[in-house]
């Protein structure tokens, strides 16, 4: 692998493989980001998100020509794989989030079939590993999240707050 000093050839390259994307295309594509929202972006730059994050992934789902709405259900977030292997869980056909076309995107998609398919960014998960981040397995305790203790007589005495300074290295 060759490297020169300012470029990392090798920076979109994991994701674009990974996912089917190509990190040289600029034209604008239409990004749902799972539980945040809808957003233009480009194939390059999504790229280079997928690179600093991870644990994202990406799907694409084909937008039919003249909906102005798409339904985007578990199943969508799982690759070909996947879909396979958990297309009998009861829930992989439940709804996740009803997107919004805006007008002039959808007008696009009719006039001149552009965005043609939704890129759908969502963290990596599975049925077997969303277990993991359930309530039910968190380690956190509910009377460890209150910041106050019962007295004796059911009295509820504050504790001090913790005084937190900025320290920063030009004050003395």
């Amino acid at each position: 692998m060759s490297r020169t000093w300012n470029t990392d050839s090798t920076s979109s390259t994991r994701s674009a493989e990974k996912f089917g994307l190509d990190d040289k295309d600029n034209s604008s594509i239409l990004v749902y980001k799972y539980r945040t929202g809808l957003d233009l972006s480009s194939q390059e730059d999504l790229c280079k998100a997928l690179d600093k994050d991870p644990t994202l992934r990406v799907t694409r789902k084909h937008i039919p020509r003249g909906d102005s709405r798409v339904e985007v259900k578990r199943e969508d977030l799982w690759n070909d794989e996947e879909k396979s292997t958990y297309s009998d869980y009861p829930n992989s056909k439940s709804g996740l989030a009803s997107v919004c076309l805006p007008r002039s995107i959808w007008f696009k998609r009719m006039l001149f079939n552009q965005f043609q398919d939704l890129y759908i960014v969502s963290p990596e998960t599975t049925p077997t590993s969303s277990l993991n981040g359930s309530p039910e397995s968190s380690q956190c305790s509910p009377s460890s999240t209150w910041n106050h203790r019962p007295d004796h007589d059911g009295q509820h005495n504050q504790q001090p707050q913790e005084q937190h300074q900025d320290h920063n290295p030009d004050d003395h």
